[in-house]
């Protein structure tokens, strides 16, 4: 597993796993490897590999995220390489905004603030990081169709300088109950399901376990699935493989 920061000796591990991207029902070859960690003062470091390096579209992203002991985004570092593209980024969240700091090999270092929502989600793009739906759905809305405002870094940008340049972004979420949510790993009893509608109108189904960990992510329109194939928790519930 690639990392941009390697893990201190004050870091505890909680869980690691693993997500396959499948094209038609079948791997892509595209694969996600991630781990999040706890520091003393109850903070997590969340971080993920997706090493597309032997498959279309060749997509390369390489994240580390801190949160607050309160589970809101604190930082977030990103390496991405994609068709002739290298980008790095470093993104700041505050209640309001979002600072910006990044650079695409062969352009100029970039700094922008981006005014967002509060109570926004961040959306990076790793499996792991699809997490915001479970976060991001309030208590308060006792089941309806929810608007969440999303942030999330510029993948597939027009111009090569606009990658990872942020979007403020607004995601429709809906819970559909408590379902079994069949993976290579085991079957889920009880998994959260939610259908999506992310901002251009993509239509999207996920399932989530009881600690907001992503099991399965389909796009039924697009025949693209994201599910998880190696799970392990090290906080006395332990999910593996089998």
């Amino acid at each position: 597993m690639r990392v941009l920061n390697e893990m201190m000796p004050d870091e505890t591990l909680v869980a690691k796993g693993r997500y396959h991207y499948l094209v038609d029902g079948e791997p892509s070859g595209q694969v996600e490897t991630w781990q999040i960690t706890r520091l003393p003062d109850g903070s997590e470091v969340v971080r993920a590999d997706l090493d597309g390096r032997t498959a279309e579209p060749r997509a390369n992203l390489v994240s580390h995220l801190k949160r607050t002991p309160e589970g809101r985004p604190q930082w977030l570092r990103i390496r991405f390489g994609h068709k002739g593209i290298t980008a790095a980024a470093h993104y700041t969240f505050e209640p309001a905004e979002v600072r910006v700091f990044r650079q695409v090999e062969g352009h100029p270092r970039r700094q922008d603030v981006l005014d967002v929502p509060s109570a926004y989600e961040v959306d990076y793009h790793a499996v792991i990081a699809h997490d915001y739906v479970w976060r991001g759905y309030p208590d308060h809305a006792r089941g309806r169709r929810w608007a969440v405002p999303v942030f999330s870094p510029e993948l597939w940008p027009q111009a090569a300088d606009d990658a990872l340049m942020g979007r403020s972004l607004r995601f429709m979420i809906e819970p559909t109950g408590a379902q079994v949510c069949e993976t290579p790993v085991r079957l889920f009893e009880g998994a959260q399901g939610y259908g999506i509608t992310l901002s251009d109108g993509t239509k999207a189904q996920a399932w989530y376990d009881t600690h907001g960990i992503p099991l399965r992510w389909t796009y039924p329109d697009k025949a693209y699935e994201f599910i998880i194939v190696g799970y392990k928790r090290y906080d006395g519930i332990k999910e593996e493989k089998r």
